[in-house]
Protein backbone atom coordinates (compact mmCIF):
# COMPACT_ATOMS: atom_id res chain seq x y z
CA UNK A 1 0.00 0.00 0.00
CA UNK A 2 2.83 2.05 1.03
CA UNK A 3 4.49 1.69 -2.37
CA UNK A 4 1.04 2.35 -4.31
CA UNK A 5 0.77 5.52 -2.97
CA UNK A 6 4.38 6.79 -3.41
CA UNK A 7 4.01 5.84 -7.31
CA UNK A 8 0.24 7.48 -7.59
CA UNK A 9 2.12 10.52 -6.03
CA UNK A 10 4.96 10.43 -7.86
CA UNK A 11 2.78 9.79 -11.01
CA UNK A 12 1.25 13.27 -10.00
CA UNK A 13 4.46 15.37 -9.76
CA UNK A 14 5.37 14.20 -13.37
CA UNK A 15 1.94 15.24 -14.58
CA UNK A 16 1.98 18.91 -12.75
CA UNK A 17 5.90 19.35 -12.88
CA UNK A 18 6.04 21.02 -16.15
CA UNK A 19 2.81 23.30 -15.59
CA UNK A 20 4.62 24.22 -12.46
CA UNK A 21 7.65 25.21 -13.69
CA UNK A 22 5.68 27.53 -16.43
CA UNK A 23 3.96 28.80 -13.64
CA UNK A 24 6.69 29.87 -11.04
CA UNK A 25 5.53 27.56 -8.67
CA UNK A 26 9.07 26.43 -7.92
CA UNK A 27 10.28 29.40 -5.23
CA UNK A 28 13.55 30.70 -3.91
CA UNK A 29 13.73 30.44 -0.27
CA UNK A 30 16.70 31.14 1.61
CA UNK A 31 18.68 30.29 5.08
CA UNK A 32 20.94 32.87 6.04
CA UNK A 33 24.50 32.14 7.10
CA UNK A 34 25.34 33.55 9.96
CA UNK A 35 29.41 34.64 11.30
CA UNK A 36 28.91 32.97 15.49
CA UNK A 37 31.14 35.96 16.93
CA UNK A 38 29.20 38.86 14.96
CA UNK A 39 25.29 37.55 15.19
CA UNK A 40 25.37 39.19 11.72
CA UNK A 41 24.56 37.47 8.25
CA UNK A 42 27.60 36.96 6.02
CA UNK A 43 25.71 34.77 3.25
CA UNK A 44 22.95 32.62 2.70
CA UNK A 45 22.06 28.93 0.55
CA UNK A 46 19.37 29.26 -2.04
CA UNK A 47 16.76 26.17 -1.95
CA UNK A 48 13.70 25.21 -3.73
CA UNK A 49 10.48 24.69 -2.43
CA UNK A 50 7.18 24.03 -4.76
CA UNK A 51 4.15 26.26 -3.66
CA UNK A 52 1.84 24.21 -5.41
CA UNK A 53 -1.95 26.12 -5.87
CA UNK A 54 -4.01 23.65 -4.25
CA UNK A 55 -1.69 21.22 -2.32
CA UNK A 56 0.30 24.06 -0.82
CA UNK A 57 4.10 23.21 0.14
CA UNK A 58 5.65 20.11 -1.69
CA UNK A 59 8.45 18.52 0.42
CA UNK A 60 11.85 18.99 -1.14
CA UNK A 61 12.46 15.13 -0.44
CA UNK A 62 9.63 14.06 -2.48
CA UNK A 63 10.37 15.92 -5.23
CA UNK A 64 14.17 16.33 -5.93
CA UNK A 65 14.93 12.68 -6.23
CA UNK A 66 12.24 12.05 -8.38
CA UNK A 67 13.27 14.98 -10.70
CA UNK A 68 16.87 13.62 -10.09
CA UNK A 69 15.72 10.12 -11.88
CA UNK A 70 13.76 11.77 -14.84
CA UNK A 71 16.24 14.69 -15.62
CA UNK A 72 13.70 17.78 -14.64
CA UNK A 73 16.06 19.09 -11.95
CA UNK A 74 18.69 20.82 -14.55
CA UNK A 75 15.62 22.98 -15.73
CA UNK A 76 14.47 23.43 -11.93
CA UNK A 77 17.97 24.39 -11.47
CA UNK A 78 18.00 27.14 -13.71
CA UNK A 79 14.84 28.68 -12.45
CA UNK A 80 16.38 28.73 -9.17
CA UNK A 81 19.51 30.36 -10.60
CA UNK A 82 17.51 32.81 -12.67
CA UNK A 83 15.16 33.42 -9.81
CA UNK A 84 18.33 33.93 -7.07
CA UNK A 85 19.70 36.21 -10.04
CA UNK A 86 16.76 38.52 -9.79
CA UNK A 87 16.83 38.80 -6.39
CA UNK A 88 20.56 39.68 -6.27
CA UNK A 89 20.22 42.69 -8.79
CA UNK A 90 16.48 43.65 -7.06
CA UNK A 91 18.33 44.20 -3.52
CA UNK A 92 21.47 46.32 -5.07
CA UNK A 93 18.97 48.09 -6.73
CA UNK A 94 16.84 48.86 -4.03
CA UNK A 95 20.40 49.86 -2.09
CA UNK A 96 19.84 47.28 0.23
CA UNK A 97 22.97 45.35 2.12
CA UNK A 98 23.60 42.34 -0.30
CA UNK A 99 25.29 39.54 1.10
CA UNK A 100 27.03 36.35 -1.60
CA UNK A 101 24.20 33.33 -2.25
CA UNK A 102 24.77 29.57 -3.03
CA UNK A 103 22.61 27.78 -4.96
CA UNK A 104 23.11 24.38 -5.96
CA UNK A 105 24.29 22.25 -9.02
CA UNK A 106 22.49 19.18 -9.39
CA UNK A 107 24.74 16.31 -10.59
CA UNK A 108 23.34 16.27 -13.76
CA UNK A 109 23.98 19.95 -14.29
CA UNK A 110 28.11 19.18 -14.24
CA UNK A 111 27.66 16.78 -17.43
CA UNK A 112 26.21 20.02 -19.28
CA UNK A 113 29.38 21.50 -21.19
CA UNK A 114 27.66 24.39 -22.16
CA UNK A 115 26.92 25.02 -17.62
CA UNK A 116 30.01 27.66 -17.36
CA UNK A 117 28.70 29.74 -20.06
CA UNK A 118 25.02 29.44 -18.83
CA UNK A 119 26.03 30.69 -15.51
CA UNK A 120 28.25 33.54 -16.95
CA UNK A 121 25.44 34.45 -19.37
CA UNK A 122 23.11 34.82 -16.20
CA UNK A 123 25.47 36.70 -13.71
CA UNK A 124 26.39 39.10 -16.77
CA UNK A 125 22.29 39.34 -17.72
CA UNK A 126 21.75 40.51 -14.18
CA UNK A 127 25.25 42.84 -13.73
CA UNK A 128 26.14 41.13 -10.62
CA UNK A 129 29.19 41.12 -8.90
CA UNK A 130 31.17 37.75 -9.09
CA UNK A 131 31.68 37.52 -5.25
CA UNK A 132 27.90 37.54 -4.95
CA UNK A 133 26.77 34.09 -7.24
CA UNK A 134 28.48 30.98 -5.37
CA UNK A 135 28.10 27.68 -6.22
CA UNK A 136 27.62 24.72 -4.32
CA UNK A 137 28.57 20.58 -5.50
CA UNK A 138 27.55 17.87 -3.16
CA UNK A 139 30.58 15.70 -2.14
CA UNK A 140 29.24 12.41 -3.85
CA UNK A 141 28.95 14.13 -6.78
CA UNK A 142 32.95 14.49 -6.48
CA UNK A 143 33.45 9.99 -6.87
CA UNK A 144 31.62 10.13 -9.93
CA UNK A 145 33.05 10.89 -13.79
CA UNK A 146 35.85 12.98 -11.08
CA UNK A 147 38.40 14.07 -14.41
CA UNK A 148 35.07 15.11 -15.80
CA UNK A 149 33.82 17.10 -12.63
CA UNK A 150 37.58 18.29 -12.16
CA UNK A 151 38.25 20.58 -15.63
CA UNK A 152 34.07 21.42 -15.16
CA UNK A 153 34.99 23.09 -11.52
CA UNK A 154 38.22 24.20 -12.71
CA UNK A 155 36.41 26.19 -16.03
CA UNK A 156 34.10 27.32 -13.45
CA UNK A 157 36.54 28.61 -11.02
CA UNK A 158 38.40 30.22 -14.17
CA UNK A 159 34.82 32.14 -14.69
CA UNK A 160 35.70 34.00 -11.05
CA UNK A 161 32.74 31.95 -9.92
CA UNK A 162 33.34 30.38 -5.81
CA UNK A 163 32.72 26.61 -5.91
CA UNK A 164 31.38 25.19 -2.58
CA UNK A 165 31.77 21.59 -1.29
CA UNK A 166 28.75 20.59 -0.14
CA UNK A 167 27.48 17.91 2.51
CA UNK A 168 31.43 17.14 3.46
CA UNK A 169 31.23 13.93 5.77
CA UNK A 170 27.77 12.81 4.66
CA UNK A 171 29.75 9.04 3.89
CA UNK A 172 32.05 9.49 0.70
CA UNK A 173 34.61 12.22 2.50
CA UNK A 174 38.19 11.32 1.77
CA UNK A 175 41.62 12.60 1.90
CA UNK A 176 41.46 12.01 -1.81
CA UNK A 177 38.91 14.06 -2.61
CA UNK A 178 40.35 16.83 -0.99
CA UNK A 179 43.64 16.52 -2.47
CA UNK A 180 42.59 16.39 -6.00
CA UNK A 181 39.15 18.36 -6.39
CA UNK A 182 39.72 21.96 -6.84
CA UNK A 183 37.58 23.94 -4.31
CA UNK A 184 37.18 27.39 -2.66
CA UNK A 185 34.94 26.25 0.92
CA UNK A 186 34.02 23.28 2.51
CA UNK A 187 30.40 22.61 3.97
CA UNK A 188 30.26 20.56 6.80
CA UNK A 189 27.84 18.10 6.84
CA UNK A 190 25.67 18.24 10.26
CA UNK A 191 26.76 14.34 10.64
CA UNK A 192 30.17 15.96 11.97
CA UNK A 193 27.77 16.98 14.61
CA UNK A 194 26.14 14.52 15.14
CA UNK A 195 27.08 12.78 18.78
CA UNK A 196 28.93 16.13 19.53
CA UNK A 197 28.33 16.07 23.19
CA UNK A 198 30.70 13.47 23.49
CA UNK A 199 34.48 13.90 23.86
CA UNK A 200 34.93 11.92 20.57
CA UNK A 201 32.22 13.93 18.34
CA UNK A 202 34.48 16.60 19.82
CA UNK A 203 37.69 15.80 18.73
CA UNK A 204 36.64 14.98 15.37
CA UNK A 205 34.94 18.58 14.84
CA UNK A 206 38.24 20.06 16.03
CA UNK A 207 41.01 18.08 13.46
CA UNK A 208 38.30 18.04 10.40
CA UNK A 209 38.78 22.33 10.85
CA UNK A 210 42.16 22.52 12.19
CA UNK A 211 42.49 20.22 8.76
CA UNK A 212 40.38 22.20 6.44
CA UNK A 213 42.07 25.54 7.97
CA UNK A 214 45.33 24.41 7.25
CA UNK A 215 44.56 23.32 3.90
CA UNK A 216 43.29 27.38 3.33
CA UNK A 217 40.10 26.12 3.15
CA UNK A 218 37.34 28.27 4.89
CA UNK A 219 34.65 26.06 6.10
CA UNK A 220 30.88 26.61 6.49
CA UNK A 221 28.45 24.48 9.00
CA UNK A 222 25.37 23.44 7.98
CA UNK A 223 22.71 21.38 9.65
CA UNK A 224 23.52 23.65 13.59
CA UNK A 225 20.78 23.03 15.59
CA UNK A 226 21.93 23.58 19.10
CA UNK A 227 23.70 26.61 20.82
CA UNK A 228 26.21 23.73 22.29
CA UNK A 229 27.16 22.78 18.64
CA UNK A 230 27.55 26.13 17.91
CA UNK A 231 29.70 27.07 20.37
CA UNK A 232 31.86 24.08 19.84
CA UNK A 233 32.36 24.64 16.05
CA UNK A 234 33.31 28.45 17.34
CA UNK A 235 35.77 27.12 19.41
CA UNK A 236 37.01 24.54 17.03
CA UNK A 237 37.89 27.68 14.50
CA UNK A 238 34.52 27.73 13.03
CA UNK A 239 33.05 30.69 12.46
CA UNK A 240 30.20 30.52 9.78
CA UNK A 241 27.49 28.64 10.81
CA UNK A 242 24.03 27.90 8.99
CA UNK A 243 21.27 25.68 10.61
CA UNK A 244 17.96 25.63 12.64
CA UNK A 245 19.45 27.03 15.30
CA UNK A 246 19.67 30.52 13.61
CA UNK A 247 17.20 30.12 11.21
CA UNK A 248 14.93 27.99 9.14
CA UNK A 249 14.69 28.63 5.12
CA UNK A 250 12.88 31.65 4.40
CA UNK A 251 10.98 33.23 2.00
CA UNK A 252 13.34 36.24 0.12
CA UNK A 253 10.85 39.12 1.91
CA UNK A 254 11.31 37.53 5.47
CA UNK A 255 15.04 37.17 4.73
Amino acid sequence: EAMHRQLRNEAWMVQEMRRALKEKQFQVYLQPQYDYKTGSIVGAEALVRWIHPDRGMISPGDFIPLFEKNSFISQVDEAVWRQTCALLRHWLDKGLPVVPVSVNLSRLDLFDVQLPAKLLALREEYHLPAKLLRLEITESAYTQQPQQLISMVEELRRQDFQVEMDDFGSGYSSLNTLHEMPMDVVKLDLRFLAGSENRKGQDIIQAVVQMMRRLQLPVIAEGVETAEQAALLSAAGCQTIQGFYYCRPVPPSEF
